[in-house]
């Protein structure tokens, strides 16, 4: 999901295992356990083209086997000196953002990075330079410090599986995506019971009260993830029973909420020769569902078929994408698995999260990120989102 959240679940999992012997402090100590996957991101800074950021993100950091190797190493190296964690953990962030920024000659990103080394270099000082470094009320063992690892990792994981974009949970002994489609990527009704514990533990002094908000949040996003794939569940058996009545024999489909919510849902169905994108609110008036039609055309793509990039691409879109050829004999590749901008209301241009444009270039095959969706006014969609998730099935015409 996205990185607050990670970072205040990561926060709520430190609260949980270290907030009785150190209190607050745990919290920032696992914000900073629970943003660690993520810095996988680095890997942009030195990858030699934006494809393989597909590739590597959400990747081995999100695995398995890093959780269970991770966690004691990081445990061990945080009970004897986590000034390194701390350091460790800036110096990525520097190196993203100051990596980035100069990759793509951003003024912004290197500023950030230029803060975020100043803050790491006076973290450096205060462990290690200082002659009274901080220290904590009661040290935690190495076996504290290991499990409060392995729950902020676990639960980054977990939570990210849940979304569209999926998450290679079995590196590195298998690249396959795993993805639940039950939430999306950002969900403030799941983010703001922990971002609220978050900001109010630190001013309560009683460990009992700082325990019992911390829980409180934890129940209570927990029990709104699982409401999620109960809602799933439903929509489920509502396309079903669509698909039945107007005669679409489905190959396969998947549900997955819009962005900010569990109450409007979309879907992708697959069929023998075409896709086809509908939606659905539990604020509709009916359980009827309006069908678009998207015709697959993946022999377009036979000619490139063995290329590393439609390799790629064509793993990351795991079989739900359309193909579309452009004026100039290029191809546009379409990632289905996302739904689409405006919930197919929009015409034109920009409907689509991941659009690729695949062509060759000096004799090799080249493939680039179609920015088009980002032209679209974001008032526009929030404005289509918002009415859609009340039961307008025709929003643009009134």
């Amino acid at each position: 999901m996205d990185s607050l959240t990670q970072a205040v679940l990561g926060a709520a999992c430190g609260q949980a295992v270290l907030g009785r012997k150190i209190g607050a402090k745990a919290l920032a100590w696992g914000a900073i356990a629970g943003t660690l996957p993520d810095l996988d991101v680095v890997s942009r800074v030195f990858s030699e083209h934006e494809i393989y950021g597909l590739l590597y993100h959400r990747g081995l950091t999100h695995s398995i086997f890093i959780t269970l190797l991770a966690s004691p190493l990081l445990g061990y190296l945080a009970h004897k000196q986590r000034g390194a964690v701390a350091v460790l953990f800036g110096l990525l962030l520097v190196l993203f953002m100051g990596g980035m920024g100069l990759k793509d000659d951003n003024a912004i990103l290197q500023g950030i990075g230029l803060f975020i080394l100043a803050v790491t270099a006076w973290v450096g000082w205060r462990y290690w330079g200082s002659k009274n470094p901080p220290q904590l009320k009661e040290e935690p063992s190495w076996k504290s410090w290991s499990w409060m690892f392995f729950w902020a990792i676990l639960t980054h994981w977990l939570i990210d599986a849940c979304t569209s974009y999926g998450t290679q949970i079995f590196e590195p002994f298998s690249s396959y995506r795993v993805s639940f489609n039950n939430i999306a990527i950002a969900d403030p009704i799941y983010t703001l019971p922990l971002l609220l514990a978050v900001i109010i533990i630190p001013f309560f002094k009683n460990n009992k009260w700082q325990q019992g908000i911390n829980t409180a949040a934890l129940v209570l996003s927990t029990a709104y993830m699982g409401l999620s794939f109960v809602a799933k569940n439903q929509v489920n058996a509502v396309v079903t029973q669509n698909l039945k009545e107007q005669g679409i024999e489905s190959v396969d489909f998947l549900t997955y909420p819009s962005i900010l919510n569990i109450m409007l849902w979309q879907t992708t169905v697959e069929t023998k020769d075409a896709f086809y994108y509908g939606t659905y609110s539990f604020w509709d008036e009916d359980s009827k569902m309006e069908f678009k039609k998207l015709p697959k055309q993946h022999e377009l793509l036979d000619k490139w078929a063995d290329e590393e990039f439609v390799q790629i691409l064509k793993w990351f879109a795991q079989g739900y994408y359309s193909v579309e050829e452009g004026e100039n004999g290029e191809l546009y590749m379409n990632n289905l698995r996302f739904g689409l901008m405006g919930f197919g209301f929009l015409k034109g241009k920009g409907e689509y999260v991941f659009r690729h444009r695949i062509y060759l270039k000096d004799g090799q095959l080249e493939a680039e990120g179609v920015r088009e969706a980002r032209d679209i006014e974001m008032d526009l969609l929030f404005e289509l989102l918002w009415k859609r998730i009340w039961g307008d099935k025709h929003p643009l015409v009134n």
